[in-house]
């Protein structure tokens, strides 16, 4: 195939595609992870239980006082016999909730008939022999090192590439893990060396695992003291992220209840409960990070907005196979969006005033930000094709964003800074300035303007720039001979700010459960 030549599909011949999706195809999730990762440090969103953070510890001591050995090949085959071995335990005792590797046990425990289970088989690599998992490192290595590192709980020497427990506080965790453990931690330690076990000995191990943490142990109280910022300093991430957890312990005491990532969302973006009662004002320590967690839930919004116009172009392309050049898709779409907003909308501030501000934002209100955010996202698929309608009711929820954070974003930009370090960062700061400076302008021309500009041409940019760094081909959309025509569908999602997690842990900590606060959870919020 020569150089210039496109394949039967009418992509380029001399590039390898390989299509790949939920990629940010905007480049408008970055701000929003940016900031969660500051505002809840040393937890991410696939560290799910806590108790691995005493385990690995507690494995990197043993390694480094009896194994000994400084070969990186030698830890990795330690850690991923010790993981391994941990999936086997959890998902013998039915406690694999979170557990790296459990599917793989399910597996494994149903297909071995006989007693025994030589486990290193799935872990040591061998050639041809599939594998617990396929990460090098395992959950350690692409989950939890980087946060124990952060955490303060883990350290590397210059001597040697192994990680071992930090002088003070890994070292306590490491110990009182081992002593939680007793028994049970030193037949774990033998199996793992021998790399089998047999069936009968599983259950032996049991008090190893993630919801075998003792409620009055001196292992439980150090997860607290580690998680609330007690043992480390401040440039450890222990402030922003002990006063994070302090919120989540508000909003459960506040509803009533074990809340998930949602609701704790929604509970600090609105100040508002279930029945639309007005929360308690959060101290006046924690209303930074609480405003904080409202422009984050905000920026997510905003991104969820564009992504939603980005789907209705591509559904509008969808029908037109050989394309349309950029005059006519606009020609096309943009009417049929301001019709739907209505013919007296003539500018943008008219469009800001016609919808009528909701003082709470989580409640079923039409103009309430939680009901036009449903309205795009439980509609929102690569299959279902969106209407003007649902392109209208992201452009309702920008406005209301518009109203709602405009006069505070002197605020955002003082105290965020990560939402406004760079024009190539779109955010909330960015956007609603573009629709601040063009607030008088017709309504057609700002919509024409937004999607043409901050949609089609940035979502061009973000996939070349991916191409180029990264080798992905990521476009959703393309621009040949004067038309644009799609390539793939793509549908808008919120990220994931790892709240879920840090709830998880919450709850492995006895802090919270199903009526809200605990005795122990309430402890915290009286200590402030």
């Amino acid at each position: 195939m020569a150089d210039n030549e496109t394949t039967g599909t009418g992509r380029p011949g001399w590039t390898a595609r390989d299509d790949k999706s939920g990629l940010d195809p905007l480049g408008m999730q970055t701000t929003s992870v940016a900031l969660y990762q500051r505002l809840l440090p040393g937890i991410s969103n696939v560290t799910l239980r806590v108790r691995y953070y005493g385990f690995y510890v507690w494995l990197a001591r043993h390694y480094s006082k009896v194994v000994r050995d400084t070969s990186v090949d030698e830890w990795c085959r330690f850690v991923r016999r010790a993981e391994a071995l941990y999936a086997l335990v959890a998902q013998d005792c039915d406690d694999a909730r979170g557990v790296a590797g459990s599917r793989w046990a399910k597996r494994t425990l149903a297909a071995e008939s006989r007693s025994g289970i030589r486990f290193s088989r799935y872990t040591d690599r061998q050639s041809g022999q599939s594998q617990y998992l396929k990460q090098k490192f395992g959950a350690f290595g692409a989950a939890y090192g980087s946060q124990l590192e952060e955490i303060g709980l883990l350290t590397y020497l210059d001597k040697h590439e192994i990680p071992v427990p930090t002088s003070y506080t890994g070292e306590r965790l490491a110990k009182a893990f081992g002593t939680a453990v007793g028994r049970a931690g030193t037949l774990f330690l033998e199996t793992v060396k021998s790399g089998a076990v047999q069936k009968s000995e599983l259950k032996r191990m049991a008090h190893m695992l993630p919801s075998a943490i003792e409620e009055d142990s001196v292992e439980r109280q150090l997860y607290e003291d580690i998680l609330f910022g007690r043992m480390n300093a401040p440039d450890n991430g222990a402030t922003p992220r002990s006063q994070t957890l302090r919120l989540v312990l508000r909003t459960a005491q506040y509803l009533g209840c074990w809340p998930d990532r949602w609701e704790v969302r929604w509970a600090l973006y609105s100040a508002h409960g279930y029945s639309g009662e007005p929360l308690p004002a959060v101290p006046d320590a924690e209303e930074a990070q609480a405003f904080a967690w409202k422009v984050y839930h905000a920026n997510d919004m905003l991104q969820v907005c564009y992504g939603a116009l980005l789907k209705y172009l591509l559904d509008i392309l969808g029908g037109s196979p050989s394309g349309m050049s950029m005059g006519r898709l606009l020609s096309a779409v943009v009417p049929r969006i301001t019709a739907e907003v209505g013919e007296d909308v003539l500018t943008w501030q008219d469009l800001v005033d016609s919808i009528g501000m909701v003082e709470n934002a989580w409640s079923d209100e039409p103009a309430a930000e939680w009901m036009l955010q449903d309205a795009i996202t439980a509609r929102a698929s690569d299959v279902a094709v969106s209407t003007s309608e649902y392109a209208a009711n992201a452009l309702r929820l920008l406005a209301v964003l518009y109203a709602r954070f405009i006069d505070q974003l002197e605020r955002v930009q003082s105290e965020l800074p990560v939402l406004s370090r760079s024009i190539y960062l779109p955010s909330i700061v960015s956007e609603l300035n573009f629709f601040k400076a063009r607030a008088g302008e017709s309504i057609g021309d700002i919509v024409s303007r937004l999607l043409r500009e901050r949609i089609i041409e940035r979502h061009l940019w973000v996939a070349i720039q991916k191409l180029r760094s990264q080798g992905d081909y990521t476009f959703l959309l393309e621009t040949d001979d004067g038309k644009v025509r799609v390539r793939q569908k793509d549908s808008p999602s919120f990220t994931n700010p790892r709240l879920a997690p840090a709830i998880s842990f919450l709850g492995d900590l006895y802090l919270v459960d199903d009526s809200g606060l605990t005795a122990a959870g309430k402890r915290i919020m009286e200590a402030a």
